[in-house]
Parts: C-alpha cells; sequence; structure tokens
C-alpha cells in the first residue's frame, strides 16, 4: 500500500502538526478500482482523518497519490446519472438562484462541473457560461444532452487568462481535490475584480456529521478533506477571498435517491434492483417525490469576492 499513497501536510495552512480523529479501514485491493460514480455512495470506506491543530482542518492524511486521484476521475463511470438527472436539475435552479442575488448575466465558469446540470440551468438563467471536468464521461455527457461548453482535464493547468470571469462556481468540489489551496488561488487569478465566488462542501460539523461521525454518508474514500463553514471560510480567506459569507439555499433530494443508499448499506441493493430502476414505475413515482431542505443542514456553502482594485473602486 505503501507505494499507492502520500503523505501530506495540512492541504489549508502547510502545518504537518495534527490529532488523530479516526484510522482508515481502506485496504491495499480497495485501492486497486477506479470510480464508478460521485453519487449515492454510502460511506463504508475512508482514509484515516486528522485534526490539524493550527488551523483545524479535518483533512485524510496519507492519500492515494494525486495522478492516482486524477486518473481514477478522469476514467470515472456515472452509472447513477439517470436517477438522479432529473433531483440535479431541480436542486441547481435554487444554486443559479442563489449566484444571482450576488451577480447575473456575466461570464460564469463551474469547476467541476459534472454532467453539466448546474451549467445548463445558469444558461438558461442568462450566464455566458463554461465549465471544467476531470471525468472524460461526465463532460461529454453535458456536451451530448445540453451542448454546454466543457473541457476536459485539471483546471489548475488549463491557464485561463487572468481578470476574466465575473463568477466561479466550486459545487461539492474541494473535498475531492488533494491541494484545494492551489486550486483557489487560481480560481481567484482568473477572475475579475470584484468577481464572485461560490464554493459549496459537505459540512464535517453539521448535525448529520456529528451525530453519525465516522458512519456519516460523507465519510468516504473520494473525501479527503472534510470541511465546516469555519475551515472553509479560513481556506477561502487564505486564497485571498475577501467579504466572506456563510448562506443557504433550497436543496433537494428524490424518495429514490434516499432510499437506495439505505439499501446499499443493509446490502440490499440487489435484491430489488430490477423493482427500483428509474424506468420502471415504481422507479419513476419514487423519483418524483422530492424532499425539499436547507442546504445548511448538511453542507457549506460560502460566497466571496476578489477585492477591487483601486482602478475599480
Amino acid at each position: 500500500m505503501a507505494s499507492l499513497v502520500e503523505y501530506r501536510s495540512c492541504p489549508n495552512c502547510g502545518k504537518n502538526d495534527f490529532d488523530m480523529l479516526f484510522e482508515s479501514n481502506i485496504e491495499e485491493g480497495d485501492l486497486q478500482g477506479g470510480i464508478d460514480t460521485v453519487y449515492m455512495l454510502h460511506g463504508d470506506k475512508y482514509g484515516r482523518h486528522v485534526k490539524c491543530r493550527e488551523c483545524h482542518l479535518v483533512y485524510v492524511n496519507p492519500i492515494e497519490k494525486a495522478s492516482r486521484i486524477n486518473g481514477n476521475y478522469s476514467g470515472m463511470k456515472n452509472s447513477d446519472v439517470s436517477i438522479v438527472r432529473g433531483n440535479r436539475l431541480r436542486a441547481t435552479k435554487a444554486q443559479v438562484k442563489l449566484t444571482k442575488k450576488y451577480k447575473s448575466n456575466t461570464k460564469l465558469l463551474d469547476v467541476g462541473c459534472g454532467e453539466g446540470f448546474f451549467l445548463f440551468n445558469a444558461s438558461r438563467a442568462g450566464y455566458i457560461t463554461r465549465g471544467v471536468e476531470l471525468s472524460q464521461d461526465a463532460a461529454e455527457y453535458a456536451k451530448r444532452e445540453f451542448g454546454l461548453d466543457v473541457e476536459v482535464g485539471l483546471f489548475e493547468e488549463m491557464q485561463f487568462p487572468g481578470n476574466h470571469f465575473d463568477v466561479v462556481t466550486l459545487w461539492q468540489v474541494l473535498e475531492h481535490l488533494p491541494q484545494p489551496l492551489t486550486v483557489l488561488k487560481e480560481v481567484h487569478r482568473v477572475l475579475k475584480p470584484g468577481g464572485l465566488l461560490v464554493a459549496s462542501t459537505p459540512d464535517f460539523g453539521g448535525i448529520p456529521a456529528r451525530i453519525m461521525e465516522r458512519r456519516w454518508w460523507n465519510v468516504r474514500r473520494i473525501h479527503i478533506n472534510q470541511f465546516t463553514t469555519k475551515t472553509l471560510m479560513n481556506t477561502l480567506g487564505n486564497a485571498g477571498f475577501k467579504n466572506l459569507s456563510s448562506v443557504n439555499y433550497g436543496e433537494s433530494i428524490s424518495l429514490l435517491m434516499l432510499v437506495i443508499p439505505l439499501l446499499k448499506w443493509f446490502k440490499a441493493y440487489g435484491l430489488v434492483r430490477s423493482l427500483l430502476h428509474p424506468g420502471s414505475t415504481r422507479g419513476r413515482v419514487m423519483n418524483k417525490i422530492t424532499l425539499v431542505y436547507p442546504s445548511r443542514l448538511d453542507n457549506c456553502v460560502v460566497t466571496g469576492f476578489k477585492q477591487k482594485s483601486q482602478a475599480y473602486c
């Protein structure tokens, strides 16, 4: 296993001084497989979680080597897209509404755009949109289904022009990144002075996480940084963003998306898979029954701005 992993300092403050929260349950064989999907996984495998004594960020240490992580995401296939499509299109409408409160009808870049659900609604709302996505399969879906402008690759290697975008969004991205601060500094560079950043992650300080601890569904192999609103704000501040605010929108989840992870948890999904297929009558009905809840229940959502230069004041 030693050849497949690497140790890192705190990805926020750079210190190498931490307390161990809980050990990993990942075995060497678990690292051989790729990633089938980022949706509807139950948290049965996870790395060693530590808490930085300096900035209090919780992160996984050691992690799989960055080249392996990037390769896994590049080759990822989303087998759940037919189940989540309708629900994510509904939820991202609320995300667009939140974004428009701060800036509208402007150049918007979505980093880690996945299958393009947010970008699709943003383009319909008047934004000039571009997306970046590491998964080739997800990017092709976004182009094919929605006709979106999506580039495949690592955002920090794409060399977008500086001071170019009015809005950059990162929805559920930072928890996956080996070096989130590096990515955020690049976001800061490509934003125009006065430009808006919207970032969201699962909330390690939220009620579900505090109750379930390591059994929380967002404690999983693919999540290598565990933010709270406070540590997310601290990281954004270290990247240069100002006027940081914790915000909220109406997140949603369908009954089908709730039931399937529970069945996977109890190892019973295979027994009823055909009955709950999204194309079946039962699956269609369960996928239309939607629970709407405040995003802050289980997520950190923070806005920040690139400071205006003197010329813009």
